[in-house]
């Protein structure tokens, strides 16, 4: 599951990250020119004691001077083991858009990094595609693999052809963050919203005291990915209906699940909760998540670990004094009542190219940089929660009590693993929730063009129906 680009623009802002640059003597050639190909790929290991130096592309401030910090301590670990492995730092486009165009580009066009790093929605087209090299062996004789990585984001790395192809780098906890100061001053209850509706009335009750919009899941096309992955699918896991069928390996594009998601977004449009006006104008993060939440007029929306550093911590985006104090969570409520959840899914991800000339030195970089110190770091600089179970002793993520505790959610935490195509279901869920939050469409008529353009994208072969 991806951050958005919201999220990861505040990354490629963020001057704070605790880490000092070494200078650019490390990193490679900026922004959207990788090294070229030195020539025809020769998959195989090294000579013992041969100069190998391995291309990783990375993007946004903090996650490279991460890197630069601390890829000296894995050519020394290489250096003890008798292996001269060095590693060159290629700068890519900090948006997440332009990075992965980039990395795309690149794997077209023969030029792709040894390792790079990309959410783990793109893992499923990247690898129908032919990018990635199979990890499958190296990860079953890996004892870290079964012995420490989290059994959800272990199945999660699995792809249609039962191959693994990525490690997670860092796993996304979302869930509904709240103001539970202004609840209390209104006299509203802050306990755990049971349903869909038990949470509609309560924020429409706010709405009514305050005169503002109260409740915030994302919506239409401006928000891009997040609308789905930070909005739609919370919703959507909270129905009794699939989105994706992996016996027949086809999406669901019409169901009653569908139906009644489309339809509580239209009964928070028509009942003033939602903040509509926001969504349909560029950088709807801004005004609902930087502004009115801080300001204690937006009660309650969508968020990740993330948000207690880089959204609303105290050198964040827009920080809120005494944050802890003011702002707490709640997990998801289902459609009609029930067990709640939290949203627990691999973030970001580590691959190999397919074509890669020492994949057995690069698979030595995987491993340390989805190992120990290095994660821990890694954690802590995006906000994100560790995927192994040994992470949580080893500074500095012991000192971030938030993220452990949201760690031990993963076990009982619902996510989406994201199959081939998504990018196209994301376009026409884009487009269904605009035509209802305008007001253009009813959440029936919403589901109806639901169904018809997300045939039309991802082809009438690859799509189901399901009835009630």
């Amino acid at each position: 599951m991806d951050l958005g680009d919201q999220a990861k623009g505040r990354l490629a802002a963020a001057s704070t990250a605790s880490y000092t640059r070494r200078g650019l003597v490390r990193r490679g050639v900026a922004l959207g020119v990788a090294a070229a190909a030195t020539g025809p790929a020769r998959p195989g290991r090294a000579a013992q004691g041969d100069a190998v130096e391995l291309t990783l592309l990375d993007h946004q401030e903090p996650r490279l001077a991460l890197l630069e910090e601390m890829l000296p301590q894995f050519e020394e670990a290489m250096a003890a083991q008798g292996k001269n492995i060095t590693v060159k730092i290629l700068e890519g486009p900090a948006p997440d858009t332009e990075f992965l165009t980039k990395l795309t580009l690149d794997y077209n066009s023969g030029n792709a990094p040894d390792v790079t790093s990309f959410g783990a929605t793109s893992t499923a087209d990247f690898t129908a595609a032919g990018y990635l090299l199979d990890l499958t062996s190296r990860a079953e004789a890996w004892p870290d693999w079964a012995g420490h990585f989290y059994q959800q984001l272990r199945d999660e790395q699995v792809q249609a052809d039962g191959k693994v192809y990525s490690v997670p780098r860092e796993a996304s906890i979302i869930q509904l963050f709240y103001r539970k100061d202004v609840l209390e001053a209104n006299g509203i209850p802050t306990e755990q919203p049971a349903s869909w509706q038990d949470l509609l009335d309560r924020m429409k009750a706010v709405t009514e005291k305050t005169g503002q919009p109260s409740l915030l899941f994302p919506a239409g096309e401006a928000w891009g990915g997040g609308t789905f992955f930070e909005g739609f699918i919370h919703l959507m896991l909270g129905t009794e209906s699939p989105l994706y069928d992996d016996a027949d390996r086809k999406w669901v594009v019409r169901s009653p699940g569908l139906s009644r998601v489309l339809t509580f977004y239209e009964e928070m449009t028509t009942s003033g909760v939602l903040p509509v006006e926001p969504l349909l104008n560029p950088e709807p993060w801004v005004a609902t998540k930087y502004e009115a939440f801080p300001q204690g007029d937006l009660v309650a929306t969508t968020s990740g670990t993330w948000g207690w550093i880089f959204d609303w911590g105290p050198e964040g985006a827009a920080p809120i004094e005494g944050l802890t104090e003011k702002v707490a969570t709640w997990e998801f409520p289902t459609a009609d009542g029930g067990e709640t959840f939290v949203w627990g899914a691999t973030g970001w991800v580590w691959g190999i190219s397919a074509a890669s000339e020492h994949p057995e030195e690069a698979w030595e970089l995987v491993k340390w940089l989805a190992s120990g110190e290095f994660m821990a770091a890694n954690a802590v600089t995006i906000g994100a929660t560790a995927t192994r179970d040994d992470i949580q002793t080893i500074a500095p993520y012991n000192e971030y009590s938030f993220l452990v505790d949201a760690e031990r959610r993963l076990a009982d935490a619902r996510s989406f693993r994201a199959p081939e195509g998504t990018e196209r279901m994301v376009q026409a869920v884009g487009q269904a929730t605009e035509a209802v939050i305008t007001g253009d469409q009813t959440g029936e008529e919403a589901a109806n063009t639901l169904a018809e353009q997300a045939t039309e994208l991802l082809g009438p072969d690859n799509v189901k129906e399901m009835q009630g």
